[in-house]
């Protein structure tokens, strides 16, 4: 008893679990999280922002600490050549002149067999042996390095980075507007083919009374067989009719939950309704063009292209950068014997760049030949966007005016169905005609949703194209 009591309390948990009710609204909050596009634009805007503060960090002093290690088992021997050496002797003024031998006749220095003058004296020196041992050099120390001057190219790289993040922000937004776009239509076509659906329901039981009151007409002798047959011709299109709109109310599902991230065979329960017209704040934006974010994405880019001619124009401009080091190393041995010792040490570094050949002009011409084509594709960007803006208000108006006219069709359709039925069934009217009156009620209702669809897909698609879409 107790086991059929907690069955009995977990599958109605389950039926629930089962069927989800969203509006309009959560619908799109839904694509939103679970879009990857989005995701993968937000991953690009947080490159960005690092890629700013790397920049950012070039304005400062850059301090390393830098260590050397080697080892080489041989020991290497060298001896210096010795020899006698000429000597100096000092004159009445001090300075030392050489000693050497001056003929007392000319009084001019003695010239030795290979054309050199001799000396009074030599030094002898003997041969130097030198043995050089690296079993364990070292050496380890920081340095201090800071740019003082590179032509604007760290500040331009720097501006470019924040550009660069701008239009990464610019990004996540298109992305968001674009999934928006994509979750409402799928959930207006969604409301759309639920309304077909019980529009083909109530089409379909009207032609089923009718035949089946044919057949018991017909049993009486009220009614043909050819009467039955017509009707029984449009009973089995209603079928038809039924299942594609059923196939579609699934396939609709499905293309709903897929955009939101929900099961594909999650049954969904949506409690909006089509409706009939539009919030009317949406004519009091002016439509401008320059709230688009695809529209900053261009402006940002002429930006950019912009600041690319200072970065071009600093590689062929003065670079001057200041370097300060402290080191200490020892391990070297000398003929045995070995030291250790610290220094410093400090460096300036002038590049000026003299002659290139126009290269450096050449390359600032193409940086500004990039720009103005950058603010030439903006101008034109922008040009078809007012289109697409004028075009969407035109679609709106034309949808409501849409919407308008199949009410009214749809209103005379249903009186023509009670006329048609009332003169049918005294026997002013026929068959054919009752059924294609029938017909032509149920074309008008799916023609009214279609229409009241189309108003609500036109406001998605005006908002979006004046950048009011998400705020």
């Amino acid at each position: 008893m107790k086991t059929i009591l907690i069955l009995a309390l977990l599958f109605p948990v389950l039926a629930v679990k089962a069927q989800v009710e969203l509006t309009r609204l959560q619908c799109r909050e839904m694509a939103l999280q679970n879009s990857k596009e989005i995701q993968i634009a937000g991953k690009q805007q947080q490159k960005a922002v690092y890629t700013r503060k790397s920049y950012r960090a070039d304005y400062l002093p850059k301090l390393s600490a830098k260590g050397v290690g080697f080892y080489n088992q041989e020991k290497y021997s060298y001896s210096l050549g010795g020899g006698y050496l000429p000597t100096f002797v000092p004159d009445a003024q001090g300075k030392l002149q050489p000693n050497v031998k001056v003929d007392p006749v000319t009084g001019k220095p003695v010239i030795g067999a290979d054309g050199k003058p001799v000396f009074n004296q030599y030094a002898f020196l003997p041969d130097i042996g030198v043995e050089i041992g690296m079993r364990g050099v070292y050496m380890a120390g920081v340095q201090l390095e800071q740019p003082l001057y590179m032509g604007g190219k760290i500040r331009a790289a720097h501006r470019m980075a924040k550009v660069g993040e701008q239009i990464a922000e610019e990004n996540v937004r298109l992305n968001r507007s674009e999934i928006a776009v994509a979750s409402d239509e799928a959930f207006w076509q969604l409301l759309r083919v639920q309304e077909q659906v019980l529009v083909a329901q109530k089409y379909r039981q009207v032609v089923q009374e009718l035949l089946k009151n044919l057949n018991d007409a017909m049993a009486t002798g009220m009614a043909t067989r050819n009467d039955v047959l017509k009707a029984q011709v449009k009973y089995n299109e209603s079928g038809l009719m039924l299942q594609k709109a059923q196939n579609g109310l699934v396939l609709a599902q499905m293309n709903l939950c897929r955009i939101i991230g929900l099961d594909l065979q999650t049954r969904l329960h949506i409690k909006d309704t089509l409706p009939e017209t539009i919030s009317a704040e949406i004519w009091s934006y002016n439509g401008d063009v320059s709230q688009r974010p695809d529209y900053h994405m261009l402006a940002h880019e002429v930006d950019l292209k912009a600041k690319e001619i200072g970065l071009t124009r600093a590689d062929f401009l003065p670079q001057l950068g200041v370097t300060a080091g402290y080191g200490y190393g020892g391990g070297l041995e000398l003929n045995g014997k070995g030291d250790a010792n610290a220094s410093f040490n400090a460096m300036a570094a002038l590049e000026i760049p003299v002659f290139h050949w126009g290269e450096g002009r050449n390359k600032v011409k193409t940086a500004k030949m990039d720009q103005e084509i950058s603010q030439l594709n903006l101008k034109k960007s922008a040009d078809l966007m007012e289109l697409e803006v004028a075009s969407a208000r035109f679609n709106i108006k034309d949808a409501q005016t849409r919407v308008e006219m199949c009410r009214d069709a749809l209103i005379q359709a249903k009186e023509n169905v009670r006329v048609t039925t009332d003169q049918y069934q005294v026997g002013l009217e026929n068959l054919t005609n009752l059924l294609e009156a029938q017909a032509q009620w149920q074309e008008s209702w799916s023609q009214w949703i279609d229409s009241k669809t189309m108003l609500q897909l036109s406001e998605v698609k005006y908002l979006k194209s004046i950048g009011h879409l998400i705020e």
